[in-house]
C-alpha cells in the first residue's frame, strides 16, 4: 500500500496550505534570516512564556543565538500524557537545530502543546503551538544534513518544514524507516528510551477532520551530559566527493514515445521502471490534436480527456509515459472513498515514480468535479512554482475544493467510466493506458 504520507499530503479536503516534500509544517511564510547577521532580540524568559500555547504562535522574530556547548551531549525528556520519551540530541551533527530545540524547550515553548499529526507506520508530529500544523515560533532557519545520516530506522527526531530552510518549532519522530525523507528534513536526535510510548500515542490524521485533539505534550526537559549513549558517528568527510552529473535522459528522447510504437517500459519490472529517466520531457506532442487516454483497469475501462490546450506540458508528459508503457500492470496505490484515488507509484512507495520532477501548470481554470486528474504535488512553497511528481497521479472521487487551484496540476477529466471509480480498491491494477488522438 502506498504510504499514508501521500494521502496525508494530498487529501483534497485539506489542501489549503503549503506542503513540503515529506512532512509539511504549513507555517505562514516568513523570511529566513541569516543566523550570522541577524540581531537577536532579548529572549522571552520562561517565566514570561504565555500559558496558552496559542499565544506563543509567532512570538519570536529571529532564531536564538548559539548558546549550547558543543563539547557536551544533550538529552531531551519529552513528557506526554501517555508516558515519557527520552532522546539524545545530535548537537555534533545538527548544532543549529539542536540549539533551537534546546532554547525552545527551556523557555517552555513546547509545554502543553499536542501531537497534532500522528500517522501509523510513519511518524508522530508535534511542536506546533497552534495545534493545526500551521503554527511556529515566528522565524525560519537553515537545514543541516550530516553525511551518511538518513531516515533508515524508527525513533529519529527531525524537523518538519514546508521546503528548504523553513525549519521552525515543529518536529516529528519516525515510527518506521522513511528513506524518502533523507535530504529533505534535518535529523537532530534519536529516541533512547520510551519507544513503547510512541506506540501508545493516539493516531490522528488532520486530513481526516478528527473531532478530538492530539495527545498532550506536557513538557520537554533538557539535560546536559559529558558522554553519549549512542555510538559515535562516523566523521563527515573533509571534502565531499563530487557526484558525477548524469547524462540527461527524458521520455521524449526515446524513439516511439510519441506514437506509442515502443512500449519498452511495459516489459520491465517495477524496480526497473523507477527513475528510468532523470529529466522532464521536451514538448514534442502535436498540441493541435485532441488527446484521450483509455485507462484499462481490472474493473473496466476509463476514458480520460486530456486538456492539451490548458496544460500542454502535463499532457505531453502523461502521453509519453503512457506510450512507453510506464503505467501498464501497476497497482492502484491508494483509495479514499469520496476523496481520491492514486496510481502511478510503481512500487507503492512515494519515491517510486519515473525519476524526475515536473514544473506544474497550475493556472488553468478547470472544473473541479469528480474524475478530474492531477499530478501529485511534492513541493508547494508560494510564490515559487509548484513542483509535482513525474508519474504519481491523483483522480478525484468527488468535487474538489476550489482552494486547491494554484497548487495542483490538473490536466484531464474522466468522461467515461465514472461509475467504475467507486469500485476501484487497492486490490485493483492499472492494466494499461492507451493514448488516442483525434
Amino acid at each position: 500500500m502506498l504510504t499514508v504520507l501521500l494521502l496525508a499530503v494530498l487529501a483534497l479536503a485539506a489542501c489549503g496550505g503549503a506542503v513540503a516534500p515529506g512532512i509539511d509544517a504549513a507555517t505562514p511564510a516568513a523570511s529566513a534570516p541569516s543566523l550570522e547577521a541577524t540581531p537577536v532580540p532579548a529572549p522571552v524568559s520562561s517565566a514570561d512564556m504565555p500559558a496558552n500555547p496559542l499565544d506563543r504562535d509567532g512570538m519570536y522574530t529571529s532564531p536564538p543565538e548559539m548558546t549550547i556547548d558543543l563539547a557536551k551531549v544533550y538529552y531531551a525528556t519529552i513528557n506526554t500524557d501517555k508516558g515519557v520519551i527520552v532522546a539524545q540530541l545530535f548537537a555534533d551533527r545538527a548544532p543549529i537545530t539542536v540549539n533551537n530545540f534546546v532554547f525552545l524547550a527551556r523557555q517552555g515553548f513546547y509545554n502543553n502543546t499536542t501531537f497534532h499529526r500522528v500517522i501509523d507506520g510513519f511518524m508522530a508530529q508535534a511542536g506546533d503551538p497552534a495545534g493545526t500544523g500551521a503554527g511556529g515560533p515566528g522565524y525560519d532557519f537553515a537545514d543541516e544534513f550530516y553525511p551518511g545520516l538518513g531516515f533508515d530506522r524508527p525513533g529519529l527526531l527531525a524537523m518538519a518544514n514546508r521546503g528548504p530552510a523553513t525549519n521552525g518549532s515543529q518536529f516529528f519522530i519516525t515510527l518506521a524507516p522513511t528513506d524518502w525523507l533523507t535530504g529533505a528534513h534535518t535529523i537532530f536526535g534519536e529516541v533512547i528510551e520510551g519507544a513503547d510510548v510512541l506506540d501508545l500515542i493516539t493516531r490522528r490524521d488532520p486530513n481526516a477532520a478528527p473531532d478530538f485533539e492530539g495527545d498532550l505534550l506536557i513538557s520537554i526537559t533538557i539535560e546536559e551530559r559529558d558522554s553519549s549513549v549512542l555510538p559515535t558517528p562516523s566523521p563527515a568527510p573533509p571534502t565531499a566527493t563530487p557526484t558525477p552529473t548524469p547524462t540527461p535522459f527524458a521520455p521524449s528522447d526515446v524513439q516511439g514515445s510519441i506514437d506509442g510504437s515502443n512500449r519498452l517500459l511495459a516489459d520491465m519490472t517495477a524496480p526497473e521502471r523507477i527513475a528510468y529517466f532523470n529529466i522532464e520531457p521536451a514538448l514534442v506532442i502535436d498540441t493541435s490534436l485532441t488527446y484521450k487516454a483509455v485507462i484499462s483497469t481490472t474493473q473496466g475501462e476509463l476514458t480520460l480527456d486530456l486538456f492539451v490546450d490548458k496544460a500542454p506540458l502535463a499532457v505531453n508528459n502523461f502521453v509519453l509515459l503512457a506510450n512507453l508503457g510506464l503505467f501498464d500492470g501497476t497497482p492502484v496505490n491508494q483509495v479514499t472513498p469520496g476523496e481520491a484515488m492514486i496510481f502511478g507509484a510503481l512500487d507503492n512507495t512515494p519515491s517510486g515514480d519515473a525519476g524526475y520532477l515536473l514544473n506544474s501548470e497550475t493556472s488553468a481554470e478547470i472544473a473541479l468535479t469528480k474524475g478530474v486528474v492531477s499530478y501529485i504535488p511534492l513541493q508547494i512553497n508560494p510564490p515559487d512554482p509548484t513542483i509535482s511528481s513525474s508519474s504519481i497521479i491523483l483522480v478525484a472521487l468527488g468535487d474538489v475544493p476550489t482552494e486547491v487551484l494554484g497548487f495542483y496540476s490538473f490536466f484531464g477529466q474522466i468522461t467515461e467510466g465514472l461509475e467504475l471509480l467507486d469500485l476501484l480498491t487497492i486490490e485493483d491494477m492499472i492494466v494499461s493506458v492507451t493514448i488516442v488522438t483525434e
